[in-house]
């Protein structure tokens, strides 16, 4: 039994950690052997030479990487300049990290080193507008990871025991079966997707293993869901929960399922996920997931009967 309320506060859970800065300390040998002094003067002219020529080449490639960031700088001010509201707020948000201390800096010294009173007024007026744009972005974003949390935070708290308000760890067939029917209800989106991968980063740093297991079966429903389309009998056991995998591929293989079409649907469903959702989005990554390991005992169910059932 996992001792914890089914209103916990997994908002909690989903914060992200301090970031922590490790400290070298760094500690200047000195040699035990004498050297004459002409020897320590000859060593120590060549270590200032060299010491020249690396700080000039340093200091070369920083001025190019410096004048380079500039210049990038100074071509997207021209792009926001020239741009209407509508391509704006798309240039903003397309650049949003882009808007750092020294991109502020810049468009101030750009305004301050104006020619005419317009130019500078432009540039203020940019700088008054982007802060904007990106002050609303900021709030919408934090709003959405809320409202993530939160539908996210009343899908799990449904598989806690109706009684105790605790959760089974491992869940039981009637709280999967729960999670599953609260989470068709939802809508899972890439902000949905990605908070419940941070609840599992935060949940495994405090070593909450009961959680972490929690949240997999959660991912497993949602791919359950999306991948599941009725049409074929893999459907029967992409629907269904892990635990019941064995006995779904025995019944689906008895009913002239083959191997071989069993990894010719198992293929073409791969290549959906690959071909049609953003690659790289959470999305892709779960439901790949999900198959490969559907793959995996199915090759292993499909072995044990022998493998050589005609479709």
């Amino acid at each position: 039994m996992l001792a914890l309320p089914a209103r916990v506060g997994f908002c909690a859970v989903a914060e992200r950690s301090a970031s922590r800065r490790s400290m070298r300390s760094s500690a200047a040998s000195a040699g035990s052997t004498a050297r004459s002094p002409a020897v320590v003067s000859s060593r120590r002219r060549r270590s200032r030479y060299a010491h020249v020529v690396h700080a000039g080449d340093a200091n070369a490639s920083t001025d190019a990487d410096a004048a380079n960031q500039v210049a990038n700088m100074d071509a997207l001010i021209d792009l926001l300049v020239a741009a209407d509201e509508e391509a704006l707020v798309k240039l903003v948000a397309e650049n949003v990290l882009s808007f750092d201390q020294k991109m502020w800096i810049r468009i101030a010294s750009r305004s301050d080193a104006a020619e005419s009173q317009d130019e500078k007024d432009a540039l203020m007026s940019l700088a008054g507008k982007c802060m904007k744009l990106i002050e609303t972005m900021v709030q919408k974003t934090e709003n959405t990871i809320q409202a993530s949390s939160k539908s996210l935070e009343n899908i799990v708290a449904v598989a806690a025991d109706p009684d105790t308000g605790e959760f089974d760890v491992p869940l039981t067939r009637e709280s999967v079966a729960r999670m599953r029917d609260a989470m068709n209800e939802t809508e899972m989106d890439e902000q949905m997707l990605n908070t419940v991968y941070a609840w599992i980063r935060k949940s495994d740093e405090d070593k909450l293993d009961g959680m972490v297991h929690i949240l997999q079966h959660l991912l497993q429903c949602y791919a359950a869901r999306e991948l599941d389309t009725g049409s074929t009998p893999l459907d029967i056991v992409l629907g269904s929960p892990a635990v019941d995998w064995s006995a779904k591929f025995d019944a689906i293989a008895e009913g002239g399922f083959s191997e071989e079409a069993f990894v010719k649907d198992l293929q073409q469903r791969m290549e959906g996920v690959v071909l049609n959702l953003p690659n790289g989005s959470y999305a892709q990554r779960v439901q790949a997931e999900y198959l490969k390991e559907v793959e995996d005992r199915g090759k292993a169910a499909y072995a044990a009967r022998g493998g050589d059932d005609d479709e």
